[in-house]
């Protein structure tokens, strides 16, 4: 479905722009180790339907702008995209830091892969993955301020979703194994006491909304440019 409505809005060179997201989104994911993964917490590798739709859903209906203006939708699309690769990149990259993630809002070290931890080598990593996503746009629109567009609000969309992901995310505790979790139900079957964030928003609702927020920003920025 969203390789349809990309391919219906914008064309090749918008499946283009979606293949850059998910060639190097999968590359750097299988290359380095998920720290959330040792701990039972992941997901399996193969993207299921709730992550598909939280990272391609709104710059998919975003392409869709593309058949009215075919400019829009690939600006929309890209950036949004640019952002989902941000964020997937900085999970992957930074799980290699030889120093630990710090928290986004308290500075305090934590452990890798909770929700709103940063290091330098993943925010690095998460530039250098909208900058992939930009490159393609830029190459089929031939617009070097849709490279920028990429880059930025990618990278913007990537400390908004480390900052809901410290701050809104659902945190759970498993009584039965006292430990933290991050779902409702520990991987041992026992249902985890919420301590804090918003019970049911978990990491892909995180996701869905800065995407949805980095696609309203390209929409923005290339229409104000119209």
């Amino acid at each position: 479905m969203v390789g349809a409505a990309v391919l219906w809005g914008t064309g090749w060179w918008g499946v283009a722009v979606l293949f850059a997201f998910f060639i190097g989104s999968t590359a750097v994911s299988r290359a380095c180790p998920d720290p959330a993964a040792e701990r039972g917490e992941a997901k399996s590798g193969r993207r299921d339907t709730g992550q598909v739709f939280a990272n391609g859903g709104a710059p998919a209906l975003g392409a869709l702008l593309g058949l009215a203006d075919p400019r829009v939708g690939l600006w929309v699309l890209a950036i949004g995209l640019a952002a989902a690769a941000a964020d997937t990149w900085a999970t992957a990259l930074g799980a290699t830091s030889p120093s630990p993630p710090r928290h986004l809002l308290t500075g305090r070290l934590v452990e890798a892969g909770t929700s709103g931890g940063v290091t330098w080598r993943g925010s690095l990593g998460g530039v250098a993955g909208a900058a992939s996503v930009g490159a393609a746009a830029w190459l089929g629109s031939g617009e070097l301020r849709l490279f920028a567009a990429c880059v930025g609000v990618g990278t913007l969309g990537m400390l908004v979703d480390s900052l809901l992901g410290a701050a809104l995310q659902g945190r759970f505790h498993c009584p039965a194994c006292d430990t933290a979790t991050e779902r409702r139900r520990h991987r041992c079957g026992i249902l985890a006491r919420p301590v804090g964030g918003i019970r049911w928003l978990t990491n892909d609702g995180v996701n869905a909304i800065s995407t949805l927020l980095a696609s309203g920003m390209g929409w923005w920025i290339v229409t104000s440019m119209s």
